[in-house]
């Protein structure tokens, strides 16, 4: 029987696979909370065990040699099993999953972060629950900063190891001020007020660029926002008018009163909202946290009908 060396680890793995996920040794240790001594440390020693080398330290960033990228894919299909192992035998001791960091955007977090913890609080030992802009989100999940995402932005479905899990489409409509008494047509709307842009830096606001792109309009930046209060607010205040979503003003029942909402007249489009985790990992929670994210959103989407009967069609 061939014996394991003594080097090969899970902990040994799971520096190897982060440093490479990471691009570095400095990036790994960050994110390990070791130093960058026990990384380089730990690396050495497993390729002593295993007999070869498994980065090409003549390049900057650091290569993997062909042994490397063999160990690479190999790794990470040990480390989710192990997971999976731990978070079975774990809940089977009707033990919690220790840690869980859960990131989602300001609509999602205001709607979404009570009953998350109220459904599924017991089944973990510490919750992180972060809200900020999408993009550094997705980017904290890639490198494992963050378990489980709630979101609008599909960037993340060609990677692969990910399950995609959908709660609800989220139309966008358009929103002016209460009095505003022009077209609702957003090429016209534009020549009597100034557009509240979403900022660039959030899926949303990207979405929304993205679509007036594709409507040919070219909107002068006179007002950018990067939080829905402040999107929401400054319109109902009469300082220009906005795209925004059904969810986010499902968010901000106070303002709706206080705002014009149409559909749009052109270009209608929508995002997907949905819970992204990493495949085999947390058991069913990310799944079981989509079905209650849908049911939860559902049913604050019911005052917002009784105000504006045709949003529920945009829904359906």
């Amino acid at each position: 029987m061939l014996r394991l060396p003594s080097e090969f680890d899970l902990h040994a793995l799971e520096v190897f696979v982060v440093t490479v996920e990471l691009g570095g040794m400095t990036a790994s240790a960050t994110q390990l909370r070791i130093t960058q001594s026990a990384v380089s440390q730990t690396i050495t020693r497993l390729e002593a065990g295993i007999g070869t080398p498994l980065f090409d330290r003549s390049l900057r960033p650091l290569g993997l040699t062909p042994a490397g990228r063999a160990l690479y894919e190999r790794a990470r299909q040990l480390l989710t099993t192990a997971r999976t192992v731990i978070d079975e035998v774990r809940e089977g001791a009707n033990l919690p999953v220790d840690q869980i960091t859960i990131a989602m955007s300001e609509t999602f977090a205001t709607l979404l972060t009570a009953p998350l913890l109220r459904r599924f609080g017991m089944r973990v030992g510490r919750w992180r629950c972060r809200s900020g802009i999408s993009l550094v989100q997705q980017q904290d999940f890639l490198a494992r900063r963050v378990d489980m995402l709630i979101t609008g932005s599909n960037t993340l479905e060609k990677h692969p190891g990910i399950e995609h899990h959908d709660v609800i489409d989220d139309p966008f409509v358009i929103i002016f001020p209460r009095d505003y008494n022009g077209s609702s047509d957003p090429a016209e709307a534009a020549t009597r007020l100034p557009f509240i842009r979403y900022s660039l830096d959030h899926g949303m606001g990207q979405r929304i660029e993205s679509q007036m792109t594709r409507m040919k309009l070219r909107l002068p930046n006179v007002v950018e926002v990067d939080i829905m209060h402040q999107q929401l607010t400054s319109v109902a205040l009469g300082i220009g008018w906005s795209i925004t979503s059904v969810l986010c003003l499902a968010a901000m029942p106070a303002l709706v009163d206080q705002l014009r909402i149409e559909p749009l007249t052109r270009g209608r489009f929508s995002r997907r909202v949905q819970v992204v985790g990493r495949s085999a990992e947390l058991g069913n929670l990310a799944e079981h946290t989509a079905q209650m994210a849908r049911e939860t959103l559902t049913d604050c989407l019911v005052p917002l009908y009784q105000q504006l009967p045709w949003v529920e069609d945009m829904m359906k």
